[in-house]
């Protein structure tokens, strides 16, 4: 078997030939290099008719992919993980705690280098924190200091024999001359925190880059899904809708009004085909597309007509492509990261002042330990106050970075990401993140009818055809209407529209595409033995006027023998009104008079009654391709089809969810009113006591008498795109937040106007879903309640985490300022603080950032437009919470002195062998920052819940998140408290032995 000849081979022009083909825009260079269009086809092995072969599609156009690339755009590389790393890093407040470190680390060094028989645990503020045992007052008389520091000398000479004989008693190994300092053992205190911090302030730039990092490919991913839209091409001759990113060279598309050009390409043919090319151009007037002009461009919107071209240059090749080189994405902060961004500038505001008090109160105890060093004529060891200085300023920058709540932002950010690719399953595609939080204050949803009511399945049903009314279609229409009648009624169906029935290319599954309420009556002509592909085949169209909202009808002017034919048909009260014959079975032509045109609006009303969408369709011959200043007047009538849409069976009870949710619901639609108010009725929208009213009665509405019918209007039928931007305008100006669905090129205004814009997946064109925030990918009302409880659950998990941060701050500020002041020290130093701003900022941001939505969002009113960040109710939760957490951590430093526990651990730390230093205020230190964490670990449960539910373990289960990063910091912290690892490590001060019963107690008390 010969070898497949090589994808270079296959085709006789390169995609470089055709790149400049198109960027010369000559039609001269098309014509005498190519051979025209025919020509050009003919090179790239397609058919201007019938498009690409159909022997192609079982390996997905694989050859043309390959030499003539695929319509993918280039993307800015993605940021990798070590630049956000070290962008981490620039954060003013990271930065200077880095740099205290470092200090901390070389005076350490060197004090330990050096071998000075001092240590920096005898510093004068250290020493201040020895002079009182537990919760003893720091202020005594100098009397009562000088003879509490001889006893404390005493002790320090006795402990260390003790400890000489116990090293040598178990060792067997004499002791080494530098470990009979008493104080060596501190040594490596001295500079271990400051390496710890370095070690911490890593791990949190680690988590910061890892978050960025998840964030820009989800964003990507998103921008993907966002970008790929449906196309109609041509293809072995049948038209089907596939994705942007398949259109190959060669391919013919189908463009119509509102669509975007997907890919560059040369104009075939068309009916008043206007591009806005503004976008590549800059030229603001749209561009009539003809013989003499016919390259179009990438990226453009189709504005006016319809038309066909023929693909030449794809993805990077295309004029769009060049310029999606040059393009990133940058992503704008929604209002609600904007809200937080601020509360979090003005927290951290906060805390830098309490951060400033806390540092003058250490530096007042610091004097005065200098100042009683000075009178007692001690040796003051200037190494270890600098260190002393240096611990000030961390202490202080520490408490700056965690009163900097940088998990607020955070948190909104995941949530975001996280809702919108759960909205995804739910069928809803976010295109702006504004949107995602907006909808949860919805207050308002104004809907469209078909497709979102309704299953956009339609069926020919009922209709009155040339003199005879029919229950049931097709019936015995062949035998009661002349052949001639039929062709015409036939021939205006195939001929006057563009839709079509295909085939799946893998499945061969019957395919609709294009307008579904055409799709109905091309199947009405196929149960009627009527081939209408072949029909329009042969049909020579002379002139197409598109469907539109304001016309609400759409005409095709074809050459049929020696005569010319206008085909129209629309909604059945304006194509009848511009009706003044008809034509019976027999083929007879005669005026439609008053009886007629009574006994039609007869049928058309009780069509419409019974929620079937009506549509009229007339025809007029002429002898002249001119049809005069008015074509679509004096037509003869040929029939009224009533066409079923069902209801989807979901909607009634999403439109009571709702009502239940405090959302008024509104149909807005082009359909008669009868029909309207019957599927309003029926979905449960249209209830006693509301108002329903068509487009043109509430257009002549004044402001003042639109904002008295608002409230309880529930229906605007035959309403146009300017109805629906009236509509929304008013209730914008009257407060309330708006979400509008739209499916037309059209709608665009409205649905740009609206707070939130909602574009149809399947129906919708191109303009519109750009023009929206949200795409419904399935059309369905049901989704955009889901897009509702999405829009809360946002909302309330950025309020979870800010209830749950605040009370961190809150308690985490005044223990370290208080504490300070009262000559405690600081009971939470800067590694434990950073630990906390790790576990309780990043971890909690994600456990508590994505909760996922419960039936129970849709039980209350909407937070609307106005909404406070933190209600009233969440400030209850949060003051109640931080005074019953001080209170337990102030029992602790200045109330436990009696407690048993410390009297034991008291006795036994004067007689250990570690130093004297070890002294109950280690163990209760210990205590605070553990009974801290484990408050907050509890508080975090707490937080799950917000507006006073009763169970706050309710669905606990169903978030794994939650429960992966709760089980993990608990664990942690466990871990650290056990003391044997990490409680050294993070700091060799409070390494005094076995922890065990002092994390029981903090887990005691914070569970309680």
């Amino acid at each position: 078997m010969a070898a497949a000849p090589e994808p270079s081979n296959l085709f006789v022009l390169q995609k470089e030939e055709l790149y400049d083909l198109n960027n010369s825009k000559s039609v001269e260079i098309l014509k005498d290099k190519y051979g025209g269009l025919e020509g050009l086809a003919e090179k790239l092995k397609t058919s201007l008719v019938d498009g690409p072969p159909s022997s192609e599609t079982q390996d997905g156009h694989a050859d043309r992919k390959t030499h003539f690339g695929t319509n993918t755009y280039p993307q800015k590389p993605p940021t990798g993980f070590l630049k956000l790393f070290f962008e981490a890093f620039k954060d003013t407040t990271v930065i200077i705690l880095t740099v205290a470190a470092v200090v901390s680390i070389g005076v350490g060094i060197a004090e330990a280098v050096m071998g000075e028989e001092s240590s920096c645990e005898d510093t004068s503020f250290q020493l201040l924190s020895n002079f009182s045992e537990c919760g003893q007052s720091l202020y005594e008389s100098y009397d009562d200091m000088v003879h509490r520091y001889e006893v404390i000398e005493a002790e320090i000479a006795h402990l260390r024999e003790l400890r000489e004989a116990f090293i040598a008693n178990n060792t067997g190994v004499p002791v080494p001359a530098n470990l009979t300092n008493p104080n060596e053992y501190s040594k490596p205190g001295t500079y271990i925190e400051g390496i710890v911090i370095v070690f911490a302030v890593l791990i949190v730039a680690f988590v910061t880059a890892g978050n960025d990092y998840s964030k820009e490919r989800q964003f990507r991913s998103l921008n993907d899904v966002k970008n790929d839209i449906r196309v109609k091409v041509v293809r072995g001759g049948d038209e089907h809708q596939v994705s942007t990113y398949e259109i190959v060279v060669g391919d013919i598309v189908v463009l119509e009004s509102g669509d975007k050009i997907p890919a560059d390409g040369i104009f075939i043919k068309g009916h008043g085909l206007a591009v806005d090319e503004s976008v590549m151009t800059g030229e603001p007037d749209a561009i009539p597309k003809k013989e003499e002009a016919p390259f179009m461009l990438s990226g453009c919107q189709i504005v006016e007509g319809m038309g066909r071209m023929i693909v030449t240059t794809v993805g990077e090749m295309s004029e769009w492509g060049k310029i999606m080189k040059e393009l990133s994405d940058d992503h704008d902060e929604t209002p609600l990261q904007q809200k937080l961004a601020t509360l979090a500038k003005n927290i951290g505001k906060a805390g830098f002042a309490v951060a400033l008090l806390t540092l003058t109160a250490l530096f007042i105890l610091w004097g005065i330990g200098i100042a009683n060093k000075t009178a007692r004529n001690d040796v003051i060891d200037w190494a270890c106050e600098i260190q002393s200085v240096v611990g000030f300023l961390i202490i202080a920058v520490t408490i700056v970075v965690v009163a900097v709540p940088e998990g607020l932002p955070l948190a909104v950010t995941i949530s975001l990401a996280y809702s919108v690719r759960k909205m995804m399953k739910d069928n809803n595609l976010v295109r702006h993140l504004v949107a995602c939080e907006t909808m949860g204050g919805a207050t308002n949803i104004c809907s469209d009818k078909t497709g979102t009511l309704t299953e956009n399945r339609m069926t020919v049903t009922e209709g009155w055809l040339a003199g005879n009314f029919y229950t049931s279609v097709p019936s015995t229409i062949k035998n009661d209407v002349d052949s001639k009648v039929l062709d015409y009624f036939i021939n205006g169906i195939a001929v006057n529209s563009t839709a079509s029935i295909g085939h799946d290319e893998v499945t061969k599954k019957p395919e609709f595409v294009g307008s579904k309420t055409e799709c109905a009556l091309l199947v009405l002509s196929e149960k009627l033995s009527y081939d209408y592909k072949k029909i329009r085949k042969d049909a020579i169209e002379l002139q197409k006027v598109p469907f539109s909202s304001d016309r609400k009808r759409m005409s095709t002017i074809v050459q049929e023998g020696d005569k010319y034919v206008l085909y129209c048909k629309g909604a059945s009260e304006m194509v009848l009104g511009l009706c003044n014959r008809m034509v019976n079975g027999a083929g007879e032509i005669g005026p439609l008079d008053a009886s007629t045109v009574k006994e039609l609006e007869a049928h058309i009303y009780r069509m419409a009654d019974s929620g079937l969408r009506t549509l009229c369709l007339a025809y007029r011959e002429n002898d002249s391709e001119d049809f005069g200043d008015d074509p679509e007047s004096d037509m003869i009538c040929l029939g009224i089809m009533g066409i079923q849409d069902p209801l989807r069976p979901e909607v009634p009870d999403a439109v009571e969810r709702c009502k239940h949710a405090g959302i008024i619901v509104r149909m807005v639609t082009g359909d008669n009113i009868l029909t309207a108010k019957s599927i309003a009725r029926e979905c449960g929208i249209f209830t006693d006591g509301g108002v329903a009213m068509t487009g043109p009665e509430f257009r002549v509405l004044s402001d003042e008498e639109k904002d008295k019918v608002l409230p309880k209007l529930q229906v605007l039928a035959r309403s146009t795109p300017t109805d629906k931007l009236i509509l929304v305008r008013r209730l914008r100006f009257l407060g309330e937040v708006v979400a509008v669905t739209g499916d037309g090129t059209n709608d665009a205004p409205a649905l740009k106007e609206a707070d939130v814009g909602m574009s149809m997946g399947i129906s919708g064109t191109e303009v519109a879903k750009e023009a929206s925030d949200v795409v419904i990918m399935d059309d369905n009302f049901s989704s955009i309640v889901k897009a509702v409880m999405w829009g809360r659950s946002v909302f309330d998990n950025v309020r979870r985490f800010l209830q749950f941060q605040l009370t961190i701050n809150i308690v985490a500020l005044a223990v370290a300022f208080v504490s300070a002041l009262l000559g405690q020290g600081t009971p939470l130093n800067a590694v434990q603080l950073l630990w906390v701003n790790l576990i309780m900022d990043a971890l909690a941001a994600l456990a508590l950032a994505t909760e996922p939505p419960t039936a129970d969002l849709l039980e209350r009113k909407p937070y609307g437009r106005k909404e406070p960040l933190i209600s009233p109710l969440m400030w209850r939760h949060i003051i109640a919470q931080a005074v019953l957490q001080l209170v337990a951590m102030f029992f602790i430093l200045f109330g436990a002195r009696n407690i048993s526990f410390f009297i034991e651990t008291e006795q036994n730390m004067n007689t250990s062998v570690f130093g004297p230093h070890h002294s109950c205020q280690t163990y209760q230190y210990t205590m605070v920052f553990n009974t801290f964490v484990f408050l907050q670990l509890f508080n975090e449960i707490n937080a799950r819940r917000i507006n006073n539910e009763f169970n706050i373990f309710s669905g606990i289960h169903k978030n794994p998140f939650y429960l992966g990063v709760y089980a993990a910091t608990s664990l942690l912290q466990v871990t650290k408290a056990t003391g044997c690892i990490v409680v050294c490590t993070l700091d060799a001060h409070y390494c005094t032995g076995p922890f065990r019963p002092v994390w029981r107690h903090c887990s005691r008390d914070g569970t309680t």
